[in-house]
């Protein structure tokens, strides 16, 4: 039997994870218990599996005693000079792909050669810093209006509201009881004169940019070693999740930051000696906590979930090192921020309980009870042809950013594990944390099976996941000098990915396999085509209206509205309202429908360029814009889009499309 003292050595591992891996997609398909494309997509395992050994054969010796010195201040200079390059090439071409992928990967690997010798930290977080705004910067210069999961939209709208009325009940949507955010965002907007989105999306990369000293400032708290904190940094740089939300920023990824500070402060606070020392940091936890509750809601209690997931690691970790841990965190000195919040937040909910979690309680209890059930999603097509899925095109993700992204990110997690199991005794002090972190990180792989809204998880989980990334990149950079280009390697794959996978460039296609998706955002003239049509709608409109997800929430920001739902249904789409706004972007998207959840219509349907031309010389325009048209109908508009010559704008057909 293998002694935990020896693994760090012993191959026997990580070559029977490989081997486990590949075994368990064999047995996968043999059952075919999943396709075949997805079961190919599923190899990112076996791949990362593979370069995790080849970094743990490398790293077995300990760290290199031979490395050489990168001058910090030629680096960061280098650095910094390379990433503003590549925010201006991005702003002359209107794409960010090119320069990015240039300046990305050879930043990190100046960034990887500098923390493989002695680091300085004012450098090197200098460097992370550069290396996480410049990308946030060229999304925000090549999107136009850019809006994520449509959120933004009403939050814009909901600023302007704020910065316009000057009292919080004005905010609309629940938020006026959470209105931290919208307070943020209205400060920068009311003080600089920008217009309220370009404050919401500069605010968010900002405050994500300054997440990254902060990861640090954690990493060191937490494991009681500055090279660690800056290897925790490095981790928050290359998380795809906190790459998006710095631009799809809403009250969550602040609540997210609050949150960060919240476990430093906590950590600041039980290592606090002196009484002066306590008092500050109890004061200020009590000011954050406060600040807390008011911002978000939903953050918290999925927070709670990793709390509770802790709970057994650190029962684990008592019996393991047995060094009186349990009794001091069970202290009051160290519940004492965790309990006063529950207490605030318990208070607060009594007093004005969310709608938003109120939704939550009845949904789960409709589910438990067998009384609700969560409706499905259906895509129709109509004259769009969508690609096949194969497993030439299983191949070709493999080698897409976000194949590439779920390699690295996985390989880094492994030798994680490998290295917490073999030299556990050296990460006692962040031990339940970077375990529990480790734990839920699986979540940020892909998923054969989508889960809806388990990004609000998977976002929360990565404040944890921070942790064990840094282990397993202290691993991953002790490598010898003969191995030390797989290190760099996979270190630049990671990094450089990080900025164009399908989460954090859902605005490029180019970087995708060939498919549809959702629009993401618009261009400053579609937006307008779009605010211009509400007031057109507003003013010389005299029925109710109906269009798409998208557009209605593009209204918000007019204090406009589309009131009656529009259906799709496999003959085509239906509606009973006098209007229907189109866009001509349609014909390039994957277009959703209804509210989401809140409406239980999760349906999306996809247009071709010749049947949305032939309904459009069907229907009655009485509003056209290069990118936006509004049809007519007293009787309401049936089988819109189905098969030629059913999109006719005739009494018979549109009587009864009362939906």
């Amino acid at each position: 039997m293998v002694s935990l003292s020896t693994l760090r050595r012993s191959v026997y591992l990580p070559v029977a994870v490989c081997l486990l891996a590949a075994a368990g997609l064999l047995t996968v398909g043999v059952l075919e218990l999943v396709a075949r494309p997805t079961l190919l997509r599923a190899g990112f395992t076996v791949l990362g599996a593979l370069v995790a050994l080849v970094l743990f054969v490398g790293s077995r010796e300990g760290p290199p005693s031979d490395t050489r010195a990168v001058p910090p201040g030629n680096a960061a200079k280098a650095v910094v000079a390379l990433s503003a390059a590549a925010v201006l090439v991005t702003a002359a071409l209107g794409s960010r792909l090119l320069p990015f992928a240039i300046v990305l990967p050879l930043g990190f690997v100046l960034v990887a050669l500098q923390l493989r010798d002695d680091p300085s930290v004012p450098s090197v977080l200098t460097q992370l810093c550069a290396l996480f705004l410049a990308p946030r910067l060229g999304k925000y210069l090549t999107t136009g209006f850019y809006y994520g999961g449509t959120d933004t939209f009403a939050h814009v709208a909901a600023v302007d509201t704020l910065v316009a009325a000057r009292y919080t009940p004005a905010i609309p949507h629940g938020y006026d009881l959470y209105p931290v955010f919208h307070f943020l965002v209205g400060t920068v907007t009311y003080f600089t004169g920008m217009a309220a989105y370009d404050a919401l999306v500069l605010s968010g990369i900002a405050l994500f940019t300054l997440l990254v000293p902060l990861a640090y400032l954690f990493g060191t708290a937490v494991f009681g070693d500055s090279r660690m904190g800056l290897l925790t940094a490095l981790a928050a740089t290359v998380l795809e999740f906190f790459a998006y939300h710095a631009v799809y920023f809403y009250p969550q990824a602040l609540a997210i930051l609050l949150i960060l500070v919240a476990m430093y402060t906590n950590r600041r606070l039980v290592d606090a000696r002196a009484e002066g020392a306590y008092r500050h940091h109890s004061t200020f936890a009590l000011l954050l906590v406060a600040t807390m509750v008011v911002t978000h809601h939903l953050t918290y209690l999925l927070f709670a979930a990793l709390v509770a997931a802790a709970v057994p690691v650190f029962l684990v970790r008592s019996r393991l090192f047995r060094d009186g841990a349990l009794r001091r965190t069970l202290s009051y000195r160290y519940l004492f921020p965790g309990f006063v919040g529950g207490l605030f937040l318990l208070a607060y909910w009594a007093y004005s309980p969310s709608l938003i979690l109120v939704g939550i309680v009845e949904l789960t209890l409709g589910l438990l009870f067998d009384v609700v059930a969560v409706p499905t999603a259906q895509l129709f097509t109509y004259g769009a042809t969508l690609p096949v899925d194969t497993l030439a095109r299983a191949v070709a993700w493999l080698l897409t950013p976000t194949g590439l992204y779920a390699v690295g990110l996985g390989a880094v997690l492994l030798l994680a594990a490998y290295e917490l199991l073999g030299e556990y005794a050296t990460y006692r002090r962040g031990f339940t944390l970077t375990v529990t972190g480790l734990g839920l990180a699986a979540l940020l792989l892909p998923l054969p099976i989508p889960i809806p809204q388990i990004e609000r998880l998977t976002f929360v989980v990565s404040l944890l996941a921070v942790l064990p990334l840094a282990v397993g990149l202290r691993r991953a950079l002790a490598v010898e000098s003969r191995y030390a280009v797989a290190s760099l390697l996979v270190l630049a794959m990671l990094g450089g990915a990080t900025a164009f996978t399908v989460l954090a460039a859902d605005d490029m296609s180019r970087v995708y396999i060939d498919e549809r998706r959702e629009q993401v955002s618009m261009s400053d003239t579609e937006y307008r085509s779009v605010t211009t049509a509400s007031a057109f709608l507003r003013e010389r409109g005299n029925g109710t209206v109906a269009t798409d997800r998208v557009t209605n929430r593009a209204f918000e920001t007019t204090r406009f509205n589309a009131t009656r739902p529009l259906r799709a249904r496999p003959t085509g789409l239906r509606t009973g309202a006098t209007y229907i706004v189109t866009r001509e972007r349609w014909t390039d998207y994957v277009v959703a429908l209804g509210r989401g959840l809140r409406t239980g219509d999760l349906n999306t349907f996809a247009v071709g360029q010749r049947r949305f031309e032939a309904a459009e010389a069907m229907q009655t325009k009485v509003y056209t814009t290069d990118s936006v048209r509004i049809y007519r109908s007293d009787d309401g508009f049936r089988r819109l889009y189905g098969e030629p010559g059913s999109a006719r704008n005739s009494t018979a057909l549109s009587r009864n499309a009362t939906e």
